[in-house]
């Protein structure tokens, strides 16, 4: 169990109630959790996913491309039958599910993921380069990640675009 805060006096009230309850260990600051990178700054936390993103490319074979300055081409626009199906389309759908994690702490390449994530069923070499291409953005991004900024106010802000008419597979 993670407890995060910062009322000490009321994380310590709360750790001694869980304690009575239930068997604890206290292992001090959280540092990795879930293959997330933890690092706690002086006005905050900052969060990512080095490690992972760094086992991602081995594991895909892409230590030593060339690097991506955009996770996506500009404008592009995939199609269902675009080109030859994969014969394997397992390792596309392992390296999309794969990036689809990574964007818990990179919201930089969610669009991208997202754009690829629509070939899942019948992913064909087009898509497979596609979403090679995010990887080779990510090795040069290796650094980036979530920061947590300590603040009194709080404010949520969000962004749509809803180009349906735009989409070649299922404009609406």
């Amino acid at each position: 169990m993670i407890i995060m805060g910062d009322d000490n006096v009321g994380i310590s009230c709360l750790r001694n109630v869980l304690s009575i309850r239930f068997e604890m260990k206290i292992l001090g600051e959280i540092g990795c959790f879930l293959g997330l990178e933890i690092q706690k700054l002086e006005d905050g936390y900052f969060v990512s996913h080095n490690g992972y993103a760094k086992r991602l490319l081995e594991r895909f074979d892409m230590g030593e491309s060339k690097l991506m300055s955009t996770p996506i081409e500009p404008n592009l626009k995939l199609k269902k039958d675009e080109g030859k199906l994969l014969e394997e389309g397992r390792k596309f759908r392992q390296l999309v599910g794969s990036l689809i994690y990574l964007t818990i702490t990179r919201p930089d390449i969610a669009y991208s993921v997202g754009v690829v994530s629509q070939f899942m069923d019948k992913p064909q070499i087009p898509h497979l380069n596609v979403a090679k291409k995010i990887l080779r953005y990510v090795e040069g991004t290796l650094e980036y990640g979530l920061r947590y900024k300590k603040s009194d106010s709080f404010l949520l802000s969000g962004f749509i675009d809803t180009d349906w008419a735009g989409d070649v597979n299922d404009p609406r």
